[in-house]
């Protein structure tokens, strides 16, 4: 859905001004990414107040955005040596060097040493004047941090693995500053379609006063994103689409927005499309785990609920946003002071699958898609969700041979294209139709593995089993071309006389398509339509 991009671009470039974003530094964490920093010189350990310690079992862990091991091929690189609650810096204001351990964002660089093989320098400039991390010892054997000018053994400094590592929920994986604001992709601690302990992704913005810092925001907004297939789009990766209603409201919320399974650090396997009960779960792990991170870097408590959470989301988010909501409410997952910390205020909700088998059977009386990728994505979707139901069936026993042979499936599987570039693939493969698309066996809705698909859909209804607390905003175009209008239906109709919440209907009236319904519903929601 890259047309997206391009038409909001448009539309919003008569109303707002693009905002400068701070330098990439795009770094990357080994699995745990947890060490004690050893000076090399005293042999003593670095703690995250300022001081240091001789006992190993003390020490402060720290984790680094690098990739994969700390590079010495590099000159240099800029880092984040962080542990919980604080970041290393040695800072020059204009009044002198002073070394603080702070909440507030903060760059280091790291160059290997030219003293110690194997050891690493923490240095900082300020104008024409260089310095390093430094350890000093007085007459007494007395140790204190400064910063030096000389380079020696005393700000050498060994990144040994931790003996005593803690159960991190989250660790980081980029982190850009610019004024007012951080930025950070993350891995979070969450669970695979089997229950499997796994690593996810995603994207966060925190506004913070202009030194960084503490947060300045009053509300979350978790976003869940529309369908993304190409690597370099999904959130974690580059600035989301969805991250627009960060830059440019007055009033910056906390943004956080998962890539899901299957995408992010996790793209090697096949992304559970529109299961959204399934990836509800994934994504609500990821705003649980995103408060330590508040508190841990931004003075942020959300325990007393004082930092309400909106959703929002269209097309494939649409669903996943409200099955976000339906989770919250009703999981049994979800402690009660998770559930208070959260305190799910609203959602507003555009054009998504609600009801995903009743799609299923338009899809193929009309026998047409206008973005006829949806119809693969959807079955190697499901396929990954329910291996319950599925069983040894695999996703390509569901389409023809035009379609394997034009290698779509693999196309799908590389991350190299986008939505656009895939449906096209299938246009000239097979046409648009669903007919040409799938196998005889597929089309035969008696068949075992149609009555498979059509079963694991049915997990998947979001218009039934839930009386909505919060309240629900649903945005919809009558002739969406890509998710029929009976979704929408379907769930009002669902739901009208079960919200506790109050349920409100918005027709788009932008354009004649889903791409328009999409961009509409992100011009709102950018203008700060999600609180009204």
């Amino acid at each position: 859905m890259i047309r997206i991009k391009k038409l909001l671009s448009l539309l919003l470039v008569s109303l707002l001004s693009w905002p400068v974003l701070a330098e990439d530094n795009n770094i990357a964490v080994s699995p745990d990414g947890q060490y004690v920093l050893r000076n090399v010189a005293t042999g003593t350990y670095l703690m995250k107040d300022g001081t240091t310690t001789t006992d190993e079992s003390l020490a402060s862990n720290w984790r680094v955005i690098t990739n994969d091991t700390i590079h010495y091929t590099d000159p240099e690189k800029l880092y984040y040596i962080h542990s919980d609650e604080t970041i290393m810096q040695l800072n020059n204001s204009g009044l002198g060097w002073s070394v603080k351990f702070s909440p507030k964002a903060n760059t280091t660089y790291v160059m290997p040493s030219e003293t110690t093989d194997g050891a690493f320098k923490f240095r900082y400039r300020y104008l024409a004047d260089t310095r390093f991390l430094n350890v000093e010892v007085d007459g007494e054997g007395n140790e204190r941090l400064t910063a030096a000018r000389t380079s020696s053994t005393y700000n050498d400094w060994e990144f040994v693995p931790t003996s005593h590592p803690k159960d991190y929920r989250y660790r980081l994986m980029s982190m850009k500053r610019s004024s007012g604001n951080t930025k950070y992709s993350i891995a979070y601690r969450s669970h695979d379609t089997r229950g499997n302990l796994v690593w996810l992704s995603g994207w966060m913005a925190v506004p913070t006063s202009s030194e960084g810092g503490a947060s300045t925001a009053d509300h979350v907004l978790f976003s869940a994103h529309f369908t993304i297939t190409k690597t370099t789009e999904w959130p974690s990766a580059s600035d989301p689409m969805d991250g627009l209603s960060f830059n440019f409201s007055t009033n910056k919320p906390v943004m956080i927005e998962p890539d899901y399974y299957g995408c992010g650090i996790t793209e090697q396997f096949d992304h559970p499309y529109c299961a959204a009960d399934i990836m509800a779960e994934e994504c609500v792990d990821m705003l649980v785990i995103a408060h330590d991170l508040l508190r841990d870097l931004h003075q942020m408590d959300c325990s007393s609920g004082d930092y309400p959470t909106y959703g929002i989301g269209t097309s494939q988010g649409g669903s996943i946003i409200l099955a976000c909501q339906r989770y919250v409410e009703n999981s049994p997952k979800i402690s009660e002071a998770e559930r208070k910390a959260i305190n799910w205020i609203r959602t507003c909700a555009c054009d998504g699958a609600y009801n995903p088998l009743a799609t299923l059977s338009h899809y193929l009386y009309v026998d047409k898609l206008s973005i006829p990728s949806v119809a693969p994505l959807l079955l190697i979707g499901m396929v990954a969700a329910h291996p319950d139901i599925f069983g040894d069936t695999k996703a390509e026993e569901y389409f023809s041979d035009a379609f394997l042979q034009a290698g779509i499936m693999e196309k799908i599987r590389s991350r190299q294209y986008n939505n656009d570039e895939l449906a096209d693939f299938i246009k000239k493969a097979c046409g648009s139709t669903m007919s040409s698309m799938l196998s005889e066996e597929a089309k035969d809705m008696n068949s075992d593995i149609a009555q498979k698909f059509q079963k694991a859909l049915g997990q998947s209804n979001l218009t039934r089993d839930w009386s909505p607390k919060a309240d629900i905003v649903l945005y919809y175009y009558s002739n969406d071309d890509v998710v029929p209008h009976l979704n929408f239906a379907s769930f009002y109709n669902s739901m009208k006389d079960r919200c506790q919440g109050k349920l409100e209907t918005k027709r788009v009236v932008l354009g004649v398509s889903h791409i328009a319904a999409c961009v509409d519903f992100f011009a709102r929601m950018i203008l700060g339509a999600y609180k009204n």
